[in-house]
């Protein structure tokens, strides 16, 4: 991961933030109730409200969470999205609606309308708390992670500068700051998204760019010989180097000048030499690339130019 800080990435970011706590400050001086606090005064358009509920999903937990428990489990992490959608059903009809004919705001305030029972308020407030950290805790993470590529600070600084921006959102105009903001979110990644579904279904799906001037590193495979678990030969390469780290036997090769670092692994039960990605820091302060000086330019751009040697 590259934590190189963007001049631009910056330069929107704090444009954004700018934006988010501008309208904050703004629906602060209209926010004069709880109803105004906890429901936006009901004042809030539909579509607004569709869009941030929108917002609600198409977050972290979603392009992330989801995406990586379908990678990682196939149809079954798929099936908790839909229990993810479930459980927002279950939610409006049997908490909200009764909620909205109470008059009430929170849960806690239904349960004590109803029972007046200090024990259900205090096991009401215990319960949202543990419920409230353990799904804060994990979006914390994720903002501290995000922001160290994007801003190039250290993690625990992205976790206390997005904490203290939501803190303020939340506390200076309460729902109805927050339903903009997520509408804002929500507006943002569906017309990216979009975008980007029409750039895949325009371009399809390629692994190697398309360029008529430059040609990139085609990384290759090596059928081995084997001897008593030593590679002596690799096809007409000369073995400069091999050393296991990790259980992963790493050979180092060389032909026609040019030193590059292969990984054995098995395919298909044989074994075979992968070629890896491998730097060397030359005494003058000069990279090679797989054996190549940068300036030629023969791998992919990862993030920033600098980190790719282009």
């Amino acid at each position: 991961m590259i934590y190189t800080p963007s001049i631009t990435a910056i330069i929107i970011f704090i444009l954004f933030v700018a934006l988010v706590l501008g309208l904050s400050f703004y629906f602060a001086g209209k926010t004069k109730s709880a109803s105004s606090f906890y429901a936006a005064g009901g004042t809030i358009h539909w579509g607004v409200n569709g869009i941030a509920f929108a917002g609600d999903y198409l977050s972290a937990a979603s392009f992330l969470g989801i995406c990586g428990m379908i990678a990682f489990s196939g149809y079954d992490g798929f099936l908790y999205s839909i229990g993810y959608l479930a459980g927002w059903i279950v939610a409006l009809f049997l908490v909200a609606e009764p909620l909205k004919r109470l008059g009430k705001f929170t849960f806690t305030d239904a349960l004590d309308a109803k029972f007046d029972s200090k024990a259900i308020q205090l096991t009401a407030a215990i319960s949202t708390l543990i419920v409230s950290m353990f799904y804060l805790i994990p979006q914390m993470v994720g903002a501290g992670a995000l922001v160290k590529p994007l801003l190039g600070l250290e993690h625990h600084w992205g976790v206390i500068i997005v904490g203290v921006i939501v803190i303020f959102i939340v506390a200076t105009a309460g729902m109805t700051s927050t339903t903009y903001v997520q509408f804002i979110k929500g507006a943002l990644l569906i017309v990216f998204s979009t975008i980007l579904c029409i750039y895949i279904f325009n371009n399809g799906l390629k692994l190697t760019p398309e360029t008529k001037h430059q040609s990139y590193h085609q990384f290759i495979n090596i059928s081995p010989l084997i001897e008593n678990n030593k590679i002596i030969g690799a096809d007409d390469y000369t073995i400069l180097k091999q050393i296991v780290v990790k259980e992963q036997t790493l050979v180092k090769l060389e032909k026609d000048g040019v030193n590059r670092w292969f990984n054995l692994v098995k395919d298909d039960d044989k074994q075979i030499l992968q070629e890896m990605l491998s730097t060397t820091n030359l005494y003058k302060g000069e990279k090679l690339y797989n054996g190549e000086p940068a300036e030629n330019a023969k791998f992919y751009q990862v993030g920033h130019m600098s980190k790719g040697g282009f």
